[in-house]
């Protein structure tokens, strides 16, 4: 056997049916088209609607339960909606509830801890000298107690608030100052605040809010430097920020401050650390206003918190 090669040499060129099947490479790009074409708005449709299901629920997950995806389909796809929007409701029930019994029992405790309060001081008046130390550690408690109960009622007032509820022109100068008055005693703040600067929001809630910054700045930082309190306004939007030259927060508390009865130190004590609802009152009147609130490390160091609420022209 003689070994060599076989060299096959086309003849027709580009058409030759042996290497070049053409025609068949044409009906196969018809055939993708045509599926593409069929397949395309079904695809489009559901990637859309998958899409407008992780924006709900992502939503839902930061506590907006009145979310809705709006998606009327009668596949897979709308019954999960549907299984999404039920789970919303169920969720905004439970939390509602919750909030709701819990504001109801702040307010149930205020009476009876107003008695012990007032049957305290006339103990304290009756018994002698060295049951007055006993009598004292016992006021101090009922005092914390009753502190934490309205801080326990303004949260759940805060969190209970109807958001379609009106909001009125709030003017900005003047309730900074109100609050630096009663807060600020002793402290070096300065305020950069334009008269004429208003937004919408509940007065009460936003100076309770306003008084819990104003009070953490100057327990934390009011040895370090001065305080500012300014405003800005722009798009809609007026954004008031409380900065402090103080420690500041450890990086990984930053988005943690904000939730309720979160101490940074767990070894901060009702003396040292507060009651860990002042911020958490914060985050929910300034939502329950409409606006957002956050916080970043200054540097070299320091603390800054920024309330964003709805500009207001009247």
């Amino acid at each position: 056997i003689i070994p060599g090669s076989l060299i096959v040499v086309p003849y027709a060129g580009l058409n030759d049916p042996l290497l070049f099947p053409i025609q068949w490479l044409w009906w196969s790009m018809l055939a993708v088209g045509v599926t593409a074409a069929c397949w395309w708005p079904l695809l489009r449709h559901l990637t859309r609607d998958l899409g407008r299901m992780e924006v709900a629920t992502s939503q839902i997950a930061e506590g907006r339960f009145d979310t809705r995806p709006g998606i009327a389909r009668a596949d897979e796809v709308g019954r999960l909606s549907v299984s999404i929007e039920r789970m919303a409701d169920r969720l905004g029930a439970l939390v509602s509830g919750q909030k709701r019994f819990l504001g109801d029992t702040a307010h149930e405790l205020r009476s009876p801890l107003g008695r012990m309060q007032v049957a305290l001081e006339i103990l304290d008046t009756r018994v002698g000298q060295p049951e007055r130390a006993y009598v004292a550690d016992l006021k101090e408690d009922v005092e914390a107690l009753a502190l934490l109960t309205d801080e326990l009622l303004m949260y759940a007032q805060a969190e209970l608030r109807d958001r379609d509820q009106a909001l009125g022109p709030v003017p900005i100068h003047s309730l900074i100052q109100k609050v630096v008055a009663k807060e600020g005693q002793g402290a070096d703040i300065t305020i950069d605040v334009s008269p004429g600067t208003t937004v919408k929001a509940d007065a009460q809630l936003l100076e309770r809010a306003l008084a819990n910054l104003v009070r953490n700045a100057v327990k934390y930082a009011a040895h370090a430097g001065p305080i500012a309190i300014t405003s800005a306004s722009e798009n809609g939007v007026t954004t008031i920020t409380i900065a402090d030259q103080g420690p500041g927060v450890a990086a990984d508390s930053l988005e943690r401050i904000f939730d309720p009865f979160f101490r940074e130190d767990a070894a901060r004590n009702r003396k040292t650390g507060g009651t860990g609802l002042g911020l958490a009152i914060v985050r929910s009147v300034v939502e329950a206003c409409g606006g957002t609130v956050s916080c970043r490390n200054r540097q070299p160091h320091g603390l800054e918190v920024r309330l964003a609420l709805p500009w207001s022209r009247e």
